[in-house]
């Protein structure tokens, strides 16, 4: 039985996993022929057999949640939906977010068939609206979409693992109206009243967003600074209402109620039957809270299992019990394959069970601080291989944080918290007092917090882990662990050393460069890399709650690059979606040189880019071309202009300038403008790229940095055509993603669309 189910779990695993290499997910005629193949294959290959049946069923569950994706008849238009809100929403100073089931799309005056979750934004100050509420809107929507960059955060992935079918804004109109409100009694409901009243209770707290994430699972309300100290203690899984969570709470209330139950006589043959039901209603009840999740879904029938095995009275081994939970869990949704959640959460718990179950040496071992520092290294190293994978990235000092911070919010933290909603049906004041010593808690672990980041050395930095080494290294985990006489540590550990050597670069020669324009949606960043020097040339959008596309893509890119500083920043002008992101540059990478067009841009040494600055390196020239040294132009006209040429090509960055900036580069630098690929200025718009600057320019390639669907309707068609006309290829990269553009030396030079180059079956295509 133990291996039936592990081979069965296994190879429905792989046949998942072998889904996601595809960029379309086969045809219903092409799964119906691999069915057959698998029916056939029963007997003989089972293992094949299983494989298929995986590969069959992730493609069914795809293929349901790509046909509810939005038409693209209605992409774009305003159409009137009926539906009811899901979730918490969330309201900042710009929009109010939240999720929409809709019931009904109503469009010239017919009622069309489109359902499905949609992720909306009312701009304009925040909208009393509320979860679980019925509305109808007036919306206009877009299929999921996202930026595409290497190293990047996929979105798109995102969006689809959610069974998110389209994204969109609501339009002013008379026709938004709340049509029902939400019974009290509906879970979402009772979730934002709860959010409500821990806003009210600890509005003047700096840790308020912290509790709240704890007890609904909310995590929009922690800033980028709390959760760079969570990334660099290595404890942000204590902030995702997950398997340790929910287990805990399980595991609390099956103590205590068969405990109890156990000194009471009548019911005392029924002690185990009461925990397990009263400890699964306690799990569901905090999954509940957190809005079932994923995470706390995948944990609810990993904890189901467990306890199916507890009331049933049967002896399973672990490696059953975790197999049945994989396979159930991919049963239920085999696009939890694509969460590293899913990973890291699965194997954490299979590593923990690895390495104290069977170990005669820890049959005799009770005290309960040798199991908790066992565990913090078990878990530490053992999934290092896989957070290095995912994250290029792992915390030195998590075995220190977790060691206290572990106990700390589940005996004292966790259970406080949820006493305070309970005895705040009871006594409010009660619940107060509570509430604020669960606050007073969390300020003594977050003072420790801080002061483990303040160690020095906390993070260790590892881009590009091929999925060889991280696998070899897994298998280092297994032969670490081993227990004692089967294999040498040492020759355990000469497999984690393929980890310290990342997979290179291909290596510039003297006079080459690479030009790589970032998907950053509405804005602009640019990365030129020479044999030994980087640039960036802008660094995209910053967004409400101190999100920027220079923490999401620009510095993930850099560390994927294996670059750790940047020679020359560059920002062409003092728009948000040019210099949004300059603030988290400085303060995650370290910059040699800063230029601007713009004083009141210029940080701590910085110089402004005016004609005639120039420099070179390893073989390539680098020079401003724009503003001139007199100040007569500003904001967008004002914007620096960078020319960069060698034996290999040229490039030109011209910022936003419009056609005054142009006219005056044509009349006085014509002979400097010349190049192989330009940058569309201003994007692309209507004020911008005039005949005569486009002649001077002669590109063979130009491109568009484009928001796909911007409310702009940049780059405009006039000015895609005039390129078209003059025999320059247009690229945009809302339609292409990230595009690379490598000036080789024996070859004109090359371009990539990194969405061309990578794209999967749920990413969204032209």
């Amino acid at each position: 039985m133990k291996n039936n189910l592990l081979i069965v779990s296994g190879c429905f695993l792989l046949g998942i996993l072998a889904l996601q290499g595809f960029a379309v997910v086969p045809s219903k005629q092409a799964l119906f022929f691999i069915s057959i193949v698998a029916l056939a294959a029963v007997r003989r290959l089972r293992w094949l057999s299983y494989l298929l049946v995986g590969f069959v069923w992730a493609s069914v569950c795809a293929l349901h949640v790509i046909q509810l994706q939005l038409p693209e008849n209605l992409e774009g238009k305003e159409i009137l939906v009926q539906g009811r809100v899901v979730g918490l929403p969330h309201f900042n100073q710009r929009a109010t977010q939240f999720l929409f089931e809709v019931s009904h799309v109503g469009l010239d005056g017919e009622l069309k068939g489109f359902s499905g979750r949609i992720k909306l934004s009312w701009y304009g100050p925040a909208v009393d609206i509320k979860s679980a509420e019925t509305w109808q809107l007036l919306v206009k929507l877009k299929r999921p979409h996202g930026t595409s960059n290497p190293h990047g955060f996929d979105y798109e992935k995102w969006l689809f693992q959610q069974k998110i079918n389209a994204t969109g804004y609501v339009r002013k109109s008379q026709n938004n109206k709340l049509l029902q409100r939400a019974e009290f009694w509906r879970l979402g409901a009772l979730r934002q009243m709860l959010g409500r009243y821990l806003d009210e209770k600890l509005a003047t707290n700096s840790h308020s967003a912290i509790i709240k994430a704890l007890v609904l699972g909310d995590r929009n309300g922690i800033t980028q600074q709390q959760w760079g100290v969570f990334r660099q203690t290595g404890t942000s899984h204590l902030i995702a209402i997950s398997g340790l969570h929910i287990g805990l709470v399980s595991a609390l209330v099956f103590a205590s109620v068969r405990g109890v139950s156990l000194r009471v006589p009548r019911v005392r043959r029924l002690a185990l039957e009461l925990a397990v039901v009263m400890s699964l209603l306690a799990a569901m009840g905090y999954a509940g809270l957190a809005g079932f999740s994923i995470p706390t879904q995948r944990a609810l029938i990993m904890l189901f299992v467990i306890m199916g095995a507890i009331f049933l009275e049967r002896h399973y081994r672990p490696a059953q019990v975790i197999s049945a939970a994989l396979l159930s869990v991919l049963l239920i949704d085999p696009a939890s394959a694509l969460s590293i959640g899913f990973w890291l959460s699965f194997a954490a718990v299979a590593i923990i069970l690895y390495g104290f179950i069977g170990r005669v040496g820890d049959s005799g071992q009770t005290n309960f601080f040798y199991k908790l520092i066992k565990t913090q290294w078990l878990v530490t190293l053992g999934l290092m291989p896989l957070v290095l994978y995912f994250f290029q990235q792992v915390s030195i000092v998590a075995p220190i944080a977790n060691i206290v911070a572990v106990p700390l919010l589940s005996f004292l933290l966790i259970p406080s918290l949820m006493a305070s909603l309970l005895l705040g049906v009871i006594s409010e004041r009660a619940a107060e007092y509570v509430l604020n010593f669960s606050a007073d808690v969390l300020s003594v672990l977050w003072w420790f917090l801080e002061g483990v980041t303040q160690l020095g050395y906390v993070e260790w930095v590892l881009p590009s882990v091929s999925l060889l080494a991280c696998s070899l290294a897994l298998i280092g985990v297994l032969f670490l662990f081993l227990p004692k006489g089967f294999i040498p540590k040492p020759v355990a550990l000469l497999l984690f050393i393929p980890l310290l050597f990342p997979q290179k670069i291909g290596p510039l020669q003297e006079g080459e460069f690479k030009l790589v324009m970032l998907d950053v949606g509405q804005g602009l960043s640019v990365v030129i890399s020479t044999t030994e020097h980087t640039l960036l040339f802008d660094t995209g959008s910053s967004f409400e709650g101190s999100m920027d596309f220079a923490s999401t893509v620009v510095l993930p890119y850099l560390r994927g690059q294996q670059k750790n500083k940047i020679d020359v920043l560059v920002v062409s002008h003092g728009d948000n979606d040019h210099a949004g992101g300059v603030d988290t540059v400085f303060e995650n990478i370290r910059v040699d040189d800063y230029y601007s067009s713009e004083s009141q841009n210029l940080i701590v040494n910085g110089k402004k880019c005016v004609d005639g600055v120039s420099w070179n390196w390893d073989g390539v020239a680098f020079e401003f071309l724009h503003p001139d040294t007199f100040d007569l132009y500003d904001g967008n006209n004002g914007s620096c202009v960078l020319r960069v040429s060698s034996r290999a090509g040229t490039a030109l960055l011209p910022g936003d300038i419009e056609k005054h900036a142009e006219q005056s580069l044509v009349r006085h630098q014509r002979h400097r403008l010349s190049a192989d690929v330009l940058i569309a200025p201003h994007h692309g718009s209507k004020t911008s790229s005039t005949d005569s600057f486009v002649d001077s320019v002669n590109p063979s390639v130009v491109l568009f940095p484009t928001g796909y669907k911007n409310r702009f309707n940049f780059p405009k068609a006039a000015v895609v055509e005039r390129y078209k006309r003059a025999g320059v290829r247009p690229f945009n990269s809302a339609e292409h993603g990230a595009v690379t553009v490598n000036f080789n030396l024996d070859e004109k030079p090359k371009l990539v669309s990194y969405r061309d180059a990578s794209t999967r079956y749920w990413n969204w295509k032209p």
